[in-house]
């Protein structure tokens, strides 16, 4: 009753201030907040550069969260966390009921994904049709459309690789296959925009993510068509920055701050002193090279449960170092494994001694046959790429390696390094959330 007579005593004062001020209700609810954009202005031609540029920011936080929730949750990080939320990270234990990962967005505890990832797709599309509607009305329409394009299609290679199944504007489910199917379509319409602006690195940007999902669907061909055009040293990064918590690099955020607060996850164990043997093979130890590639570092502190010694690498030091969105190494990767699935086995060891020697390590010149070849490709990807780009998660589910936790991992009897339970994630799940309010997907 207190309760009634408050909201009654509110709705009465609003209703005398209107009447003493002179002012009607609907001036008052037609105020403007300061920051907030009308769905109505985003038509505005004078707005074309902001809006795509907004696209890009989009994709880069939406990436930044998913490869490193999904280093996370793959066998490349241990769980150490004091937090609940970090620990189920990384204990696989985040599943199609957790709000964080489901609804959360940039900027968000945890490592969310499924919103923001369809907050740039969205987006994209959005704002591509909005570029073409103002057609003449905007100089460079063509270069905004082709950026937009491109950069729009990388969340779907995160949809159609870490997600057991995936759901696109109400639409019913899809398996990861049609969501790759859907990713590749998308590059090749994005690449088409980019050719016809004379943009050479967005057209590259574009042909390495389509090399990516064709290596997926297993169009070896066309993934060594794409990733053939990709020369050395290119790359493109995620820009990051210390000025905001979506703008945080989350590896470093999450994961590689050497402090007790913010490491929750340390380095694995089968990541720690690689080496290469003196015929070019990878080692676990032993008196190889130092494989520089996994260069993985402790100073003796605990991660953040006072458990764990906190062991992490030189990729990313600080919340505003960038992370690579493309990077020529997946290029030269890609083409490896390609090669090796069509029985070019000296191609493949071509490939992979180039990688080697860049990164100044011996050659491999063992004699590797072809029923031994893919074994070193994965190897050689696990070192290559990692911690980058969500590629350890698509590779354990494609290969069906080991999660920790599982029988043939560093954690075979199903708890970590301190005792605690895992859980049984594999594959990203679709959220409650979506199952619930989509009438087309079944439970």
């Amino acid at each position: 009753m207190k309760a009634r007579n408050r909201l009654v005593g509110a709705v009465l004062f609003v209703a005398s201030s209107v009447v003493v001020s002179g002012c009607s209700l609907d001036d008052i609810l037609a105020v403007r907040v300061p920051g907030k954009v009308l769905e109505e202005d985003l038509n505005s031609a004078s707005l074309a550069n902001v809006l795509a540029t907004g696209v890009i920011a989009e994709v880069e936080c939406s990436w930044n969260q998913y490869v490193a929730g999904s280093a996370h949750h793959s066998d490349e990080y241990v769980p150490t966390s004091g937090n609940l939320t970090m620990r189920n990270w990384g204990q696989r234990k985040i599943y199609a009921s957790d709000a964080g990962y489901a609804q959360g967005t940039c900027g968000g505890w945890g490592y969310p994904m499924f919103t923001p990832l369809h907050t740039a797709r969205f987006q994209a599309e959005d704002v591509s049709q909005r570029l073409e509607g103002f057609g003449a009305e905007v100089a460079n329409a063509a270069a905004l459309q082709a950026s937009v394009a491109v950069w729009g299609a990388f969340p779907l290679v995160a949809m159609g690789e870490g997600f057991c199944r995936m759901a696109i504007d109400g639409g019913a489910a899809m398996q990861p296959g049609e969501v790759r199917t859907l990713a590749e379509q998308r590059f090749s319409s994005a690449i088409s925009l980019a050719q016809g602006t004379g943009d050479a690195t967005l057209t590259m940007q574009g042909t390495l993510g389509r090399a990516r999902v064709r290596l997926a669907m297993g169009d070896y061909a066309g993934a060594m068509a794409d990733a053939s055009q990709i020369p050395d040293g290119f790359s493109v990064d995620v820009s990051r920055d210390a000025s905001e918590s979506r703008r945080y690099n989350y590896y470093f955020e999450r994961l590689n701050a050497p402090t007790g607060f913010r490491a929750h996850g340390s380095v694995a164990d089968n990541y720690q002193n690689l080496t290469i043997g003196a015929d070019g093979m990878p080692m676990d130890g032993g008196d190889g090279v130092k494989d520089t590639r996994v260069n993985v570092r402790t100073d003796g502190t605990q991660a953040a449960d006072f458990a764990t010694i906190l062991y992490y690498h030189d990729k990313y030091n600080s919340r505003g170092d960038p992370l690579p969105l493309v990077h020529w190494h997946e290029a030269r990767m890609f083409e490896a494994e390609a090669l090796a699935m069509q029985g070019d086995v000296a191609g493949a060891l071509g490939k992979i001694n180039g990688l080697r020697m860049a990164a100044g390590l011996p050659e491999v010149t063992a004699d590797v046959g072809a029923g031994q070849i893919m074994d070193l490709v994965k190897e050689e990807r696990r070192r290559q790429l990692f911690v980058l780009g969500g590629h350890r998660l698509h590779d354990m589910l494609r290969f069906d390696i080991p999660f920790l936790g599982e029988p043939g991992s560093i954690h075979p009897n199903g708890l970590d390094q301190t005792g605690a339970e895992y859980g049984d994630l594999t594959c990203f799940q679709l959220p409650e959330v979506e199952v619930k309010g989509n009438e087309n997907i079944s439970s």
